[in-house]
């Protein structure tokens, strides 16, 4: 952060550069009607200065719309001339200002296309996704050297993503472009990740969108926090984006503020703090926990914060170290926890806390007992087979497709936008040029599903549950 910041009011202490016009709680026209006890602790949180800004952009003030590509694919759009390469600021003009600021692989764009009829969206060459939740860029140093990492409260998927591009070795890990993607360094096996979702409705759209990014080493599970223990399981990182009460959330879903209310939130703190003293024990001596919400409250966030490292022992990690000086508008707290809130930042509200466990503070001994008796074992997301039969005449598994260690097993045949969502809408197809047999369909060169070319007609193997409806074209 610049040395220019400056402190303002507040129960938070929070030191800030910002630009942002200074205007009254009380002279703000009201589109959207915010409860006066949300307004009373949001000035608590960051001072009536900064809250009036934060309250104004959530009242006049569109959301931006972005998304972060999958430096694994996205250069196949980019060599394709996609139209979304086009419609990312990011690309145009000398400074890159249109990069989100704290993630090079965030991109802001001048209009929202209509992603559903995009085929590179379901091959997952993007992820669509709010601006400040890329925020977890900054412990890229921590997480690429983690072994064994947990994304707890995973769905619908974005920051799992986004911690896939983390991991040490693997075709999606490392750099901003397909040209710095790492390798395992000698003598060190490829990290991996856990995706978790306790809610089985959810854990499947987490399954779909992992499975689209193509990352083998990602495994989705759906495990209460407790049961991870249970099995023996021990991570170096665990990543916890809490459930919340959604403040953060208010400009773009109005409807959360009528579902917000005091009670609301201490509910929510009560289940933050069950979550985390659940999975604590699964965390090895020396490893690191991230907690996320995306709401502004204190009781929330640094009240929740204080109380971890009060009674589970957790020490916490200031991040202001992993700032750069361009991440302006970062509110960093007399924590070293981060606020990013609308009007201060190009983004929605989201805050991040580290913490890291004390190296003298063994894991369970009963956790001990049971990893030594049982490996815990899931089945992966996008599995290379999910039959016993591999060989040509089983039907191939959708996601094998999609997966970046696909083993051309089947042949490739690659599909024009129209033809692309005619397979994404489930029609027939008819490829007369093509072999016969199992086909892996592609576009701009990523895997889209497969179909099976009788010749006559090419069946269209997608699965239903992934079927876009009546696309209009």
């Amino acid at each position: 952060m610049s040395k220019k910041s400056k402190r303002l009011g507040g129960g938070a202490g929070v030191a800030i550069k910002s630009n942002a016009p200074i205007a009254r709680l009380s002279s703000i026209p009201s589109p959207l009607s915010l409860p006066q006890q949300f307004l009373d602790m949001l000035d608590s949180a960051v001072g009536q200065e900064l809250a009036s800004i934060i309250v104004t952009a959530i009242q006049e003030s569109p959301p931006v719309i972005s998304i972060r590509i999958n430096p694994a694919k996205w250069p196949n759009l980019v060599a394709a001339g996609h139209p979304l390469v086009n419609n990312s600021e990011s690309l145009s003009g000398e400074k890159n200002t249109n990069i989100v600021a704290w993630c090079p692989a965030g991109l802001y764009l001048t209009e929202r296309p209509n992603f559903t009829l995009d085929p590179a969206f379901h091959a997952g060459a993007y992820y669509v996704q709010e601006p400040s939740s890329m925020i977890l860029e900054i412990l890229r140093p921590i997480v690429s050297e983690a072994s064994n990492v947990l994304d707890l409260c995973a769905a619908p998927g974005g920051k799992s993503t986004h911690l896939a591009t983390m991991l040490r070795g693997g075709a999606a890990a490392g750099g901003e472009t397909a040209a710095a993607f790492g390798r395992p360094a000698s003598g060190r096996p490829a990290a991996r990740l856990t995706a978790n979702e306790i809610i089985r409705s959810r854990a499947a759209t987490l399954r779909e969108n992992i499975s689209k990014w193509g990352d083998p080493r990602v495994t989705v599970t759906s495990l209460d926090p407790s049961a991870f223990a249970n099995r023996g399981e021990i991570f170096d990182f665990i990543l916890v984006d809490a459930p919340c009460s959604g403040e953060g959330m208010f400009r773009k879903d109005p409807e959360a503020i009528s579902e917000w209310s005091p009670r609301a939130v201490d509910e929510c703190v009560t289940r933050q703090r069950k979550i985390v003293m659940d999975i604590w024990a699964t965390l090895e001596p020396g490893g690191y926990l991230a907690y996320s919400t995306c709401t502004m409250n204190l009781h929330e966030n640094e009240e929740n914060v204080d109380w971890f490292a009060q009674n589970m022992g957790a020490q916490i990690i200031p991040l202001t170290s992993y700032l750069k000086s361009h991440d302006q508008g970062i509110i960093i707290t007399s924590q070293g926890s981060l606020r990013l809130h609308p009007g201060l930042v190009k983004g929605e509200g989201l805050f991040l806390a580290l913490l890291r466990k004390p190296e003298d503070q063994f894991v369970d001994s009963e956790v001990q007992n049971i990893k030594s008796k049982f490996q815990f074992k899931t089945s992966k997301s996008n599995p290379t087979s999910t039959k016993a039969d591999s060989s040509k005449t089983s039907i191939p598994d959708h996601y094998e497709a999609m997966s970046l260690e696909y083993n051309n097993q089947y042949p490739s045949v690659e599909l024009s936008r129209k033809l692309a969502i005619k397979f994404l809408s489930r029609e027939t197809l008819s490829l007369p040029d093509s072999p016969m047999g199992y086909l892996r369909v592609t576009y701009c060169g990523l895997g889209l599903g497969f179909v099976k070319n009788i010749g006559s007609r090419a069946n269209n193997l997608l699965p239903t549950s992934l079927r876009i409806l009546r696309p209009g074209i």
